[in-house]
């Protein structure tokens, strides 16, 4: 990789110390969907996290990250509640049934518009805020993600970036952006980092070995995605749920392997997977090992 500004030498170390401070800035793209409210609990594994939008810029705003951050939000918008037919019948034999569905579509549609104002204001709050984006739901997160990977590109930015979604818990301490920094300079040549590293493709039961990091939280930089994956993070339509996770977040962390890089996570700050080592590292996704003591989408 080049010597730009905020890119890394391969096999460069840093350090999760909070001073002094880091002089490069990170940009971050952070995902939310128009139908969440700002605050909101979600199970994960039977514990409850507290995250959203709201909660995680709040939790920003409190720690500092030790590095200078550009924060672009990019909120997937959610479609109007459409009227649907009744397992019992056409919709249209049940007008009352069909008006209320309307009504309920009219107010769930308001609530988005509420909430896509609030987070337009944003900015004015919060400083480290750049700017508020609004698109469609095509690709789920990873078109999100795409989406402000493109912003960044037409911008000629260089550095590093963080990529997560609103579902996380945190930032609960100081220097937690500092800590991904130094894990992803700790080793030579790393491509990915992330707070959860799973071992196979567990999208649908026990898949194949498929070693990645889990998308909610991904350290990177300009160079190396430009390097291993080119104009775009996904190419061609993500169909679903499935296809996402399947052709964006592992598909992602394969071609930074196959272009010759590693990724690490700092829960296991001497492990950096590189493609063809041993997975030295409890296998499956650690979001669900409580009997490892890990926490669960916490920054």
């Amino acid at each position: 990789m080049g010597n730009a500004s905020g890119a890394r030498a391969p096999g460069a170390v840093g350090s999760p110390v909070l001073a002094p401070r880091a002089s490069e800035r990170v940009k971050v793209i952070l995902v939310e969907r128009a139908a969440y409210p700002l605050y909101r609990n979600e199970r994960i594994d039977g514990t409850i996290v507290r995250c959203g939008l709201g909660r995680i810029l709040e939790e920003m705003s409190r720690h500092d990250p030790g590095v200078d951050i550009d924060l672009n939000i990019v909120v997937n918008e959610a479609k109007a509640l459409a009227a649907t037919r009744d397992e019992g019948g056409p919709i249209g034999r049940v007008p009352s049934l069909r008006r209320l569905r309307s009504w309920v579509g009219r107010r769930q549609q308001q609530r988005i518009e509420r909430r896509m104002n609030r987070c337009a204001q944003l900015p004015g709050k919060y400083p480290f805020i750049e700017a508020v984006h609004f698109r469609s739901d095509h690709g789920r997160d990873f078109g999100a993600y795409d989406f402000g990977y493109q912003l960044l590109r037409e911008r000629g930015y260089r550095g590093d970036v963080l990529f997560l979604n609103s579902s996380l818990a945190g930032p609960f301490e100081h220097g937690w952006l500092l800590k991904y920094r130094g894990q992803f300079r700790r080793h030579p040549n790393v491509g990915l980092c992330g707070i959860g590293l799973n071992s196979h493709d567990t999208s649908s039961g026990e898949g194949p070995f498929a070693p990645h990091v889990q998308s909610y939280f991904l350290y990177t930089n300009m160079d190396v995605l430009e390097h291993a994956v080119g104009p775009h993070l996904v190419d061609g339509e993500l169909r679903d749920e499935l296809d996402a996770i399947r052709r964006g977040e592992i598909g992602v962390s394969e071609r930074v392997l196959d272009a010759g890089y590693s990724i690490t996570s700092p829960m296991f700050p001497e492990f950096a997977y590189r493609r063809g080592d041993s997975w030295a590292i409890p296998w499956g996704d650690l979001r669900y090992g409580r009997r490892l003591g890990l926490p669960i989408n916490k920054i």
